[in-house]
């Protein structure tokens, strides 16, 4: 009888064990749900109607008195226009008002940023980053997109302004449109020292004929991830970040299948972007907007609205801005709107994430060399779990000096659960034996496994950054995998030398665990797979210390 219970593999160590797991793994596929909205899900094909007219609107803009009708091949001809920039100043024919206007576009360059600004709604095109390249070393371009350029203004039916548009200065442009009694006046200022344009729209003569809203658009390509398996996601993401009424909205549409269309109300910061470059609205007048979500899927294309309503009763109206595009630095964001830092979205473990970024940072600024720092980093977590390990360990030498009495009272009440329950419990108080005092270390490392894999995948800090040898960029995977796999060698091992009161059957169920996380972190960044790995030597080294210390003290006992 004592053989079977022995054996009995749903005992509470096991169940506590089985728990942990569980928390593990749908922690985990909760979080590939919020990353990957699609995943689980059919393929649906089918189009929302609401969104087939959005485009129709987009791509054949409807004559009114605000602006006449271009034809649906001017139009085109327009997409063209920006999707063929050559970086130059260009010129074309274009209709509006049943006159021919002709498009400028002047041309900004430095070492920061390059762009050409159009006088069709004073919007960005061909916007390049120059101070960073991606994968393949070509320029990163963000806005890229034929409905429309970088902070584009329109009204929001979609009628398109076509402004009389000079260079004041280098980065300075201001326009002016004049329909009937309506004028529209637009400022934007690029600012050198911080990288942001400063944008101010006003509008006069406003009346009960011409009022329509008004609204500054955020195109953006969506990029196909390399890798859309949900076992071996691809870690890069593209995403919508809205902060509205002291709350945050983010929504990935990198995976997106079917068209989306969402509206938020009150925003004053829209931002769209992948985890290392975005461009992003912070508005800064007195009337708040509405932002509006736009993924088109047969576009390849997604657009952010920021909508104001413009009121009855008023004859003017101004609307001020600060647009940002390039890197998701915080050194940099900050230095512009501490408001704007938010679109470094850490999620809720952000009061986690953001002292590990700055820690990692003041390593780097010692040693300039971020894996270097993230070893460090690792070195520091561990240290602070250190005196919850030694609890641990106390625990569960408690729990084995009074495993033969826990067996004799299992025995002895088998037929009464309820005194065998109350007998246990009084012989683990007596002997300060907390079953649950081995969980605590793993509880505490796992909110910072998550807060350190989106310090990673979220900092331009690591971007490209090389390590060693074969780890050329922290942000991208191993390209050998040899970091997945000595971090699975060394979670293997620190858990056959762990000692343990599990019996055989439970010990090899959990010793699939290193195989299923070196499985998880094959695609995942080499920074995060480096902390992984360095965490496990160390709780390696940590487990010899302690067992070679407690038969040290029992040899002399």
């Amino acid at each position: 009888m004592q053989e079977q219970q022995q054996t009995n593999p749903f005992n509470s160590r096991f169940l506590m064990a089985m728990i942990i797991f569980a928390l593990f793994y749908f922690g985990w596929n909760s979080y590939l749900q919020k990353k990957y909205p699609d995943f689980g899900k059919k393929n649906q094909t089918a189009q929302s109607p609401q969104i087939n007219t959005e485009l129709k609107n987009q791509e054949r803009p409807q004559t009114s008195d605000l602006e006449s009708g271009s034809s649906s091949a001017e139009f085109s001809k327009g997409k063209a226009d920006r999707q063929g920039g050559n970086g130059k100043s260009q010129n074309s024919d274009l209709k509006t008002d049943n006159k021919f206007v002709e498009e400028k576009k002047f041309t900004f360059e430095n070492k920061e940023l390059s762009f050409e600004i159009s006088n069709k709604g004073m919007g960005l095109v061909n916007l390049k980053v120059n101070s960073y390249t991606d994968k393949e070393n070509k320029p990163i371009l963000l806005g890229q997109s034929a409905l429309a350029g970088l902070f584009e203004f329109r009204f929001a039916d979609n009628k398109i302004v076509y402004f009389e548009m000079s260079e004041i200065a280098k980065g300075h442009y201001k326009g002016i449109a004049k329909i009937d009694d309506l004028i529209v006046n637009r400022e934007i200022i690029y600012n050198e020292s911080n990288n942001s344009f400063d944008s101010q729209i006003n509008l006069s003569g406003l009346n009960d004929k011409n009022i329509q809203n008004i609204k500054v658009l955020i195109p953006e390509k969506i990029n196909v991830p390399e890798s859309q398996s949900w076992l071996f996601p691809s870690y890069e993401h593209q995403d919508f970040y809205v902060s509205h009424a002291s709350k945050t909205t983010s929504v990935n549409f990198s995976s997106a299948k079917e068209n989306l269309s969402q509206e938020i109300k009150t925003a004053n910061i829209l931002s769209v972007g992948n985890q290392y470059f975005a461009t992003a609205i912070l508005d800064k007048s007195d009337l708040l907007p509405d932002a509006k979500l736009n993924v088109l899927i047969n576009e390849s294309a997604a657009l952010g609205e920021l909508v104001y309503p413009v009121l009855p009763g008023k004859a003017e109206l101004s609307i001020k801005q600060v647009f940002y595009a390039g890197p998701k630095s915080i050194t940099i964001l900050s230095a512009i709107s501490d408001e704007l830092t938010s679109i470094i979205n850490f999620g809720w473990l952000g009061f986690i994430a953001k002292p590990l970024l700055f820690t990692m940072k003041w390593f780097y600024a010692q040693i300039s060399n971020w894996g270097v720092a993230i070893i460090l980093l690792t070195l520091l977590v561990r240290l602070f779990v250190l005196p919850f390990n030694l609890m641990s360990m106390k625990s569960m030498k408690a729990m084995q000096k009074i495993q033969p009495e826990m067996t004799a009272i299992r025995e002895k009440y088998k037929e009464d659960p309820i005194r065998m329950n109350q007998e246990i419990m009084s012989l683990m108080k007596v002997n300060k034996a907390n079953p649950f005092g081995g969980c605590l270390p793993m509880l505490l490392q796992i909110p910072i496994f998550f807060a350190l894999y989106r310090v990673i995948g979220s900092s331009i800090e690591l971007y490209q950054s090389p390590f060693m040898l074969w780890i050329t960029d922290l942000s991208s995977h191993d390209k050998f995998y040899v970091l997945p796999v000595l971090m699975g060698a060394t979670m293997f091992t620190q858990q056959k030398i762990t000692p343990t009161n599990m019996d055989p059957a439970q010990a090899k169920i959990l010793l699939y665990m290193p195989l299923v996380m070196s499985v998880f972190m094959l695609n995942l960044p080499s920074g995060l797979t480096l902390y992984m790995f360095v965490s496990g030597l160390f709780g390696i080294t940590q487990q010899y210390f302690m067992l070679k210390s407690n038969k040290a003290v029992v040899t002399k006992i």
